[in-house]
């Protein structure tokens, strides 16, 4: 951890304005995109996103407050959150319709649909995918965290989270080639669905 890092923590467990707003506007952006490539609702990130930083604030209330890295810290509230946002879906149906994928802009009508199509099978087949796998695959490619970092995150060692991104990349593969002739190579569709 870098000085810097270390005073903003400090700062932070001191409940400064500006140092809890830094941190937001450091990593809510981050947080944000790594939530939308779970749920793939912009509303559903956007809350999810709103409950991961208010568990950051009860987090400070209780002296449970980040150690060490900030940035892992924060993306284990995130998953923590996402799951049980799913865990209260699972109770709770509710009819989803994707609510449009951000496009980079392109000015041919071909390129736009082209790419939207090859987004949502990537999104479906990332779905596909068992937990474990989805969150090394999301947070390698989609938000090109090292696998340290994502071992840090997830509570794995940075060779379970390899292993777990060489079957996710494998299964993605099968899933890619059996259903569309989008991209014979997974980790090529994932990493260009970073833009």
């Amino acid at each position: 951890m870098t000085a810097d890092q270390a005073e903003l923590l400090q700062k932070a467990r001191q409940r400064d304005p500006a140092a809890l707003t830094h941190i937001y506007d450091t990593y809510a952006p981050k947080i944000y995109a790594y939530i939308y490539r779970h749920v793939g609702s912009p509303q559903r990130a956007e809350d999810i996103t709103s409950v991961t930083f208010l568990k950051m604030l009860e987090a400070l209330d209780r002296g449970r407050f980040a150690r060490d890295s900030l940035q892992s810290w924060l993306y284990r509230i995130a998953y923590n959150a996402i799951v049980d946002d799913a865990r209260r879906r699972k109770r709770r149906p509710i009819s989803t319709l994707h609510e449009g994928i951000s496009m980079p802009p392109d000015t041919l009508p071909e390129h736009i649909v082209g790419r939207r199509v090859e987004r949502e099978q990537l999104l479906q087949a990332v779905q596909q995918l068992s937990a474990d796998q989805r969150h090394v695959i999301i947070l390698r490619f989609g938000d090109g965290l090292t696998a340290p970092e994502v071992g840090q995150i997830l509570g794995k060692t940075e060779e379970a989270v390899r292993a777990l991104q060489r079957r996710g990349l494998a299964n993605l593969r099968k899933i890619l080639s059996s259903t569309s002739p989008v991209s014979s190579h997974p980790a090529t569709v994932v990493s260009s669905s970073k833009s």
